[in-house]
């Protein structure tokens, strides 16, 4: 029984040593200023690199009239049905 009760012990100090090593290398990689460059210059999915929103890109909240030109794009109509988009339907 003193048998088991060491091996155990021994397992487990041995998963606590192994969780702190993982833990410590997780959080070297992920928060440290060394990663944050390469996070900078992440590629989204279209292949373009992230850019980052300035004040003036944001919605003003001012209503928009149909039809309506965005970056050559001419969009006819509205395609929300609902006038408040965040309501579930």
């Amino acid at each position: 029984m003193d048998m088991v009760l060491i091996v155990l012990g021994i397992l487990g100090l041995g998963a606590i040593i192994i969780s702190a090593y993982v833990f410590t290398v997780a959080a070297r990689n992920y928060v440290s200023a060394e990663d944050l460059k390469h996070r900078n210059n992440r590629i989204n999915s279209s292949g373009k690199p992230w850019v980052e929103r300035k004040s003036r890109d944001r919605r003003s909240g001012k209503p928009v009239q149909f039809p309506l030109t965005v970056n050559g794009i001419i969009i006819p109509e509205d395609r929300r049905q609902m006038p408040d988009r965040r309501r579930a339907a």
